[in-house]
């Protein structure tokens, strides 16, 4: 009796501090973000003062409309532009990743797994060694760009959106959530669909794409967010201001006597609000994605 009595007050106190510790975390995350809003509505005055206060002693909402019209109103054509490339760059990349996906799990054919593996074995290679040769690749793209047969004479798909969107639609990453997906997938429905004659494209649209809808929705989510935050590469592959997205308008916020601070806040939280309210809005999709796709295979 007294030993179960010990050990559910031991229970106790170890959930108590992993209650703790969890909210302890919690906090450091959400810390950054809650100081980047309250700046944001703070003047450049208040902000500079030292020691810093916590809450404005007026509320400047007057930073956001002056943010979104600055610098010469290009703000707006960086959200646009960047709402462009996270948009049809995620279309484009689920179109080309979830067909490599199907072919990987549903065929057989030579040299499979090790084309799955060479797709794995690139996920381990640093983005920024990719950087000249994708440059160097966008540059020289035959026919485009007043590029010749042979990639020379014109500019390729440098300064613009297909540019900035063709590296990555074959992404690793997510060509591996989708075929874990797709393995999650009893392999009756696809032995029935053969049986009923129903063609390879049917069966991935009518049929497979909605059993692992969850899980599609999380890899388009983690694409979307990861080329709305893009901004090394969309700074070395354009060169005009109408093309570049808000990750690198960020940095015009920026003068040679320092940042201005309550301007670039704002301009800040635009540019988090938009992810937030898209992960708020599919938040259950993606739980149940991520437990979901497991690890199987």
């Amino acid at each position: 009796m007294l030993g179960s009595v010990g050990s559910s007050r031991s229970s106790r106190i170890t959930w108590r501090i992993v209650w703790i510790c969890t909210v302890l975390l919690a906090c450091c995350v959400v810390f950054p973000f809650v100081w980047m809003i309250l700046t944001s509505l703070k003047s450049a005055e208040e902000i500079n003062r030292m020691p810093p206060t916590w809450l404005p002693d007026l509320w400047h909402l007057k930073n956001y409309a002056e943010a979104w019209l600055k610098p010469e109103s290009t703000f707006q054509r960086y959200f646009v532009n960047t709402v462009i490339i996270a948009g049809v760059g995620t279309a484009l990349q689920l179109l080309v990743c979830v067909p490599i996906a199907f072919a990987i799990t549903h065929f057989t054919f030579r040299g499979r797994n090790l084309i799955f593996m060479l797709v794995v074995i690139t996920m381990l290679i640093p983005f920024d060694v990719t950087l000249v040769p994708n440059f160097v690749t966008m540059r020289h793209i035959p026919f485009a760009g007043g590029n010749d047969w042979a990639g020379n004479g014109g500019q390729g798909f440098y300064d613009s959106y297909m540019g900035m969107m063709l590296p990555f639609l074959a992404e690793a990453f997510t060509i591996f959530l989708l075929r874990q997906a797709f393995l999650s997938v009893q392999k009756e429905y696809w032995e029935a669909a053969q049986v009923d004659g129903m063609s390879s494209a049917r069966y991935l649209w009518s049929v497979l794409l909605p059993l692992v809808l969850p899980s599609l929705i999380t890899t388009a989510l983690l694409a979307f967010i990861g080329k709305w935050n893009g901004v090394l590469w969309p700074l070395l592959i354009t060169s005009s201001e109408a093309l570049r997205p808000l990750q690198v308008g960020l940095l015009y916020f920026v003068s040679e006597e320092g940042p201005n601070y309550h301007h670039l806040m704002a301009a800040a939280t635009f540019t988090i609000a938009p992810i937030v309210v898209l992960y708020l809005v599919a938040q259950h999709w993606f739980h149940q994605g991520i437990t979901s796709a497991g690890l199987k295979g």
